[in-house]
């Protein structure tokens, strides 16, 4: 079956939700099981954590449309992680993460926070996460998820503990590797059964999930894709510069400060 038989989209002039007898309904349910399991979900759709954007408003939109929306703590303290998550709380009942900097200064009380609002599923970002770090989430009964640029360092993780995998490429946003999405897809997905393994970086359609879905990704991570969205507290303009833009006119920048 192909991609485009996995997923097919709604013509025009159909309802624009997916119901429950559209075609490859069943199809798309099979390829996806182990995310939507993991993540507690309807649809495992990870929207990606961007620093100041990914907070109450679109994280809570997110879960509530049956994605997995996670918190990006990014630079904040622990006092604002917890009234940030504790607001996320009142407006969704469903699953959310928080992703935590692993160069924050201050990760352990951070990991604390996160385990006194009994968030089910940490994402170590930025770094490689300390073993400690893993440990210490596992014990305070979260799961674990990271990011593997690698083979070689997915493995790593996955003997560290870690319960799940986000391989993202060169075309995501944030701190990104050399290699694109395709690559790193083909180099780990047939080498890695032991956890659930997403894909991130440059998917903005359903075919692209689609895809990743039928090579074994256990689901997707969109994070720029979501900057447009009517709850997202990004500037109008910011998101009209994302609508008008063209392919060519992403481009990688070297990290003007720490």
């Amino acid at each position: 079956m192909s991609p485009h038989q996995a997923i097919a989209e709604p013509q025009p002039g159909e309802d624009n939700q997916l119901g429950d007898d559209y075609p490859g309904r069943a199809r798309l349910e099979a390829l996806w099981r182990r995310g939507c399991d993991f993540l507690g979900v309807k649809y495992a759709i990870l929207c990606g954590a961007m620093s100041w954007v990914s907070e109450r408003h679109l994280v809570s939109a997110t879960s509530n449309a049956g994605g997995f929306g996670v918190i990006a703590c990014g630079s904040m303290t622990p006092d604002l992680l917890s009234a940030e998550i504790a607001a996320t709380a009142a407006m969704t009942d469903k699953p959310f993460g928080v992703n935590l900097i692993t160069m924050h200064p201050e990760l352990e009380a951070l990991i604390d926070v996160c385990a006194e609002h009994k968030v089910g599923h940490v994402v170590l970002a930025g770094g490689l996460p300390p073993g400690w770090a893993i440990e210490r989430i596992k014990a305070q009964g979260a799961r674990v998820m990271c990011f593997s640029p690698a083979l070689v360092l997915a493995k790593k993780f996955i003997r560290s503990g870690v319960d799940a995998l986000i391989v993202e490429g060169a075309e995501a946003g944030g701190h990104i590797g050399p290699v694109a999405t395709a690559v790193l897809a083909q180099e780990i997905l047939p080498e890695i059964d032991e956890v659930p393994v997403f894909i991130a970086g440059g998917i903005g359609r359903g075919e692209a999930m689609a895809m990743y879905l039928e090579m074994g990704a256990a689901g997707c991570q969109l994070g720029t894709r979501f900057v447009c969205a009517t709850e997202s507290i990004a500037h109008p303009n910011f998101k009209k510069a994302f609508i008008r833009a063209h392919a060519r006119d992403a481009m990688p920048t070297v990290q003007v400060d720490p």
